[in-house]
C-alpha cells in the first residue's frame, strides 16, 4: 500500500505541479493581480474549480469514492482566523505554499526557506488550541448542496453552466506575461483535470483526501507519515521542473538577503494559517471549492481579505 500510495501521489503532484508552472497559477498572484484589475490567473481559477466539481460530483457517488471525505467542517473561528493568516503569510512571502514547491521546481532557490517556515508554522500550529464551534461536522452535510437540499452533481452543473457563462459574456483580452504561459481557458481545463485526477488517484493510493498540502509535515513529526501526500508534494516540484525545462522558465536563482526572512515569516504564517484553517491554498481553494465546501468558500474569502489588509499594510509602511 505505500508503495501505491507513493506513486499515485507522485503522478497526481508531477501534473499539478506542470499546470501550475505552465499557468504561472500561484494563489498570491491570482488574488492580489485581481485586487489590481488583472483577472487572468482567477478566471482560469474559477474554470478550473467548476469543471472540478463536477468531476468530483461523479467521483463521490462511486464506490471508488466511498473512502473519500466528502466535505470538510465549517468551523467559522478556525476557518476566518486560518484564512486570514494563509493571506498575509501571501504578501510576505510573495507565494503561496502551492507556489514556493511549484517555484522551487522551476529554480527558486529561496522556496525552500519558505517551505521551512511553512514546516515550522505547521508545528506550531497544531499545538494552539482553536476556540469556537463547529457548526458543520466533516462529510456531505457540510457542502452547500446539502444546506440547498440538492444533490451534489446538481449543484455542481449548475456551478460549471454559471461560471461558463460569465467567463463568455466577459471574455478576456488579456495575454499571458510569458510566451510559454498557457492563457486562462487551456489553464482552466487543464486545472479542473489534474484536480479530479488527483482525487481518482488519491482514492486509489488509500487516501481519503486529494490535492493538499495540510498535515504532511505533522505525519511526519507524529511518526506516520502520508506517503500520498507526501509523494504529492515532491511530484508538484519535480511537474514544475519538467514543466520550466521543457517550455520554458526555468532560472537557477537566489534571493536577495531580505528576500529570505520575508520567505520564512511569511512561510511559517501560510503553515500556522493552513492547520487552524483546516486547508490552505490547494486543499480549501482548490478541492475543497471543488467539494462545494461551506468552509472552503469562507476560508477563500478570508485569504482575500488577508492578502487585501497585507497589501494596506505594505503600501502605508513603504509610504510613510
Amino acid at each position: 500500500m505505500t508503495v501505491l500510495a507513493v506513486a499515485t501521489g507522485g503522478v497526481a503532484g508531477i501534473g499539478m505541479g506542470y499546470v501550475l508552472q505552465r499557468g504561472q497559477l500561484c494563489f498570491h498572484s491570482m488574488i492580489d493581480g485581481a485586487q489590481r484589475g488583472s483577472f487572468l490567473l482567477l478566471r482560469a481559477w474559477g474554470l478550473g474549480v467548476a469543471i472540478a466539481a463536477v468531476g468530483l460530483s461523479v467521483l463521490l457517488a462511486t464506490p471508488l469514492g466511498a473512502g473519500l471525505d466528502h466535505g470538510l467542517p465549517f468551523a467559522p473561528v478556525g476557518n476566518i482566523a486560518g484564512g486570514l493568516l494563509i493571506g498575509l503569510g501571501m504578501v510576505i512571502a510573495r507565494s503561496c505554499v502551492s507556489g514556493l514547491f511549484f517555484k522551487l521546481g522551476a529554480g527558486m532557490l529561496g522556496a525552500t526557506i519558505g517551505l521551512a517556515g511553512w514546516a515550522v508554522g505547521e508545528l506550531v500550529a497544531r499545538r494552539i488550541a482553536v476556540p469556537g464551534p463547529v457548526l458543520l461536522p466533516p462529510g456531505d452535510g457540510a457542502t452547500i448542496p446539502e444546506l440547498l437540499g440538492l444533490p451534489r452533481a446538481v449543484v455542481a452543473v449548475a456551478f460549471l453552466v454559471a461560471v461558463g457563462a460569465f467567463l463568455w459574456r466577459r471574455r478576456s483580452v488579456e495575454r499571458p506575461e510569458q510566451s510559454w504561459q498557457w492563457g486562462w481557458p487551456m489553464l482552466g481545463v487543464a486545472l479542473g483535470v489534474v484536480t479530479v485526477a488527483g482525487w481518482v488517484l488519491a482514492a486509489l493510493g488509500g487516501s481519503p483526501f486529494g490535492p493538499s498540502s495540510v498535515g504532511a509535515v505533522t505525519s511526519i513529526a507524529v511518526g506516520a507519515p502520508n506517503w500520498w501526500l507526501l509523494s504529492f508534494l515532491v511530484g508538484i516540484v519535480a511537474g514544475a521542473l519538467v514543466a520550466a525545462r521543457s517550455a520554458g522558465g526555468f532560472r537557477l536563482r537566489g534571493e536577495q538577503p531580505v528576500r529570505y526572512a520575508q520567505l520564512a515569516v511569511g512561510g511559517a504564517l501560510l503553515g500556522a494559517g493552513g492547520w487552524i484553517a483546516g486547508g490552505c491554498n490547494l486543499g480549501h481553494g482548490l478541492s475543497g471549492v471543488a467539494q462545494l465546501n461551506v468552509s472552503s468558500w469562507v476560508v477563500v474569502v478570508a485569504i482575500a481579505g488577508g492578502v487585501g489588509i497585507g497589501r494596506l499594510i505594505r503600501t502605508r509602511v513603504s509610504a510613510s
